[in-house]
């Protein structure tokens, strides 16, 4: 959560299915909300709808703006 709301982008984690997984998988907003997440300990597929747009990578542009240009 914290890389997505520090960076300005959308982050998703993936985790192993095994039967006590050390995290749960989830898509992360760019303002560090959770927009979606997997069960703890489920299998399953993770869909969410989301906008690029809010993705801006403001902070990140103060390190490599070029990236974004």
């Amino acid at each position: 959560m914290m890389r997505a709301l520090e960076n300005t982008i959308y982050f998703a984690s993936s985790n192993y299915a095994f039967r006590f997984p050390e995290s749960a998988s989830a898509i992360i907003g760019s303002d560090g909300t959770c927009i979606a997440h997997e069960t703890y300990g489920k299998t399953g597929v993770i869909v969410a709808e989301i906008d690029p747009t809010l993705a801006t990578g403001l902070l990140a542009k103060r390190f490599k703006p070029e990236l974004y240009s």
